[in-house]
């Protein structure tokens, strides 16, 4: 930012930037859905989301409330996902482990899930449609 440089024009680049990383990882993530694209995909959503918190003054309200009740739907299935990760490698070399089927089970259910979500997102180009909502032109 230099002293030239409006507050109004800081918002749209530091939200381009964030929806540009947040727009890689959710494609990243359809593409294989591992423990370390879940959780990058899960930093850059609430990375997007404090940027809509910190500069929503400037942009549409109505367009803010939708994209962050979609950010809270994607929060919600990787959250799942991710306590179920975060489970597995709990099991992995205890005594527990007769229950690693049931917890892998339930991972690829919510992975199923998460997979149509994000294929939907992918399918109306969300990226575009956010950035055009949010009128993120280049400054």
């Amino acid at each position: 930012m230099t002293a030239k440089t409006s507050i109004h024009d800081y918002a749209i680049e530091q939200m381009n930037r964030l929806l540009t990383t947040l727009a890689y990882q959710v494609h990243r993530a359809a593409k294989k859905p591992g423990p370390d694209e879940i959780h990058d995909l899960r930093v850059s959503v609430r990375r997007f989301a404090q940027g809509l918190e910190l500069f929503g003054d400037f942009f549409p309200k109505l367009e803010v409330k939708k994209i962050r009740r979609m950010l809270k739907r994607v929060m919600r299935v990787t959250s799942a996902i991710r306590d179920r990760d975060i489970t597995l490698d709990f099991l992995a070399g205890t005594r527990h482990a007769p229950h690693r089927p049931r917890v892998e089970k339930e991972r690829l259910a919510y992975q199923r899930q998460f997979s149509e979500m994000l294929r939907r997102w992918s399918s109306r180009d969300f990226s575009t449609k956010w950035r055009n909502g949010l009128s993120l032109r280049s400054v």
